[in-house]
């Protein structure tokens, strides 16, 4: 059984986002009286062989909509996923997916995530960001199609960030509760990333980091990638994000990448 994940999907674009935003929160008292707004889209698009013949490549593209006020921060993914080769994806790649005899091509509705973040604006003098986030999965891809399992999870997780001059590092410590579909025996599951942003300037921004999951199925590697990004704010309103992915065990993508743009009102 051939077995990969891609949740780096997830898991590094909420880091990614942590680091970028976490100065203006620190700065922004509007946001403590007035709801304020988020939108953003996205696509990535990796590939890999997973141990098979012939790759396996996903294309990954959503819209999200956040919603921030005070220390509370709401948000919505909305994602369009395709797939093309001999890999069926479980849980939108988070969970891994297994290998079969024939390539296929497939595409429809990812998962739709739903997540409730609450900072600790206090910290904010010293530098410091935690980010306490609850996050729920709403079953809308198809199971049918192998774009995911059919069932609901849910997933406990908190980010730190350290602003040190330039230099700001940061960590995600999180707990995924799998659902439980009929032929699949996924496990609950650990994960953290590790990192480290450059504030070249108000503007620019680079950084680097490390994924570290287990793998929902006991017989899979644990899924391990490098990202590395750019994050820059076309103006007031705008920002731009663009990464590559980089893997390291037959459960995750050999290669990767995306953009996000985002506007805020």
């Amino acid at each position: 059984m051939k077995v990969f994940s891609a949740a780096y999907l997830l898991v590094s674009a909420a880091a990614v986002c942590l680091v970028a935003v976490a100065s203006a929160r620190a700065q922004d008292s509007f946001g403590d009286a007035f709801w304020q707004f988020k939108a953003s889209a996205g696509t990535d698009y990796s590939t890999g062989s997973y141990g098979a013949s012939q790759n396996t490549d996903v294309s990954y593209s959503y819209a999200a909509l956040k919603a921030m006020r005070g220390p509370w921060t709401l948000k919505v993914v909305v994602p369009w996923i395709s797939v093309s080769g001999p890999a069926v994806l479980l849980d939108a790649g988070a969970s891994g997916s297994v290998g079969t005899s024939t390539s296929r091509n497939a595409s429809g509705q990812g998962d739709i995530s739903v997540a409730a973040t609450y900072s600790l604006e206090q910290l904010y003098n010293r530098g410091l960001f935690v980010d306490f986030t609850a996050r729920v999965k709403i079953p809308t891809a198809s199971f049918s199609k192998g774009l995911g399992t059919g069932e609901a999870d849910g997933a406990l997780q908190v980010d730190v960030a350290q602003s040190m001059g330039r230099f700001m590092p940061f960590v995600t410590f999180g707990y995924k509760a799998n659902g439980r579909p009929k032929g699949f025996h996924l496990r609950d599951v650990v994960y953290g990333t590790a990192g480290l942003q450059y504030n070249f300037s108000d503007k620019f921004a680079a950084g680097a980091m490390f994924d570290y999951r287990q793998a929902s199925l006991v017989s899979a590697d644990d899924p391990r990638e490098a990202t590395f990004y750019l994050n820059y704010k076309l103006a007031h309103a705008w920002t731009i994000n663009v990464y590559g992915v980089a893997g390291f065990s037959r459960n995750s993508p050999s290669a990767g990448g995306g953009t996000a743009i985002t506007y805020k009102w």
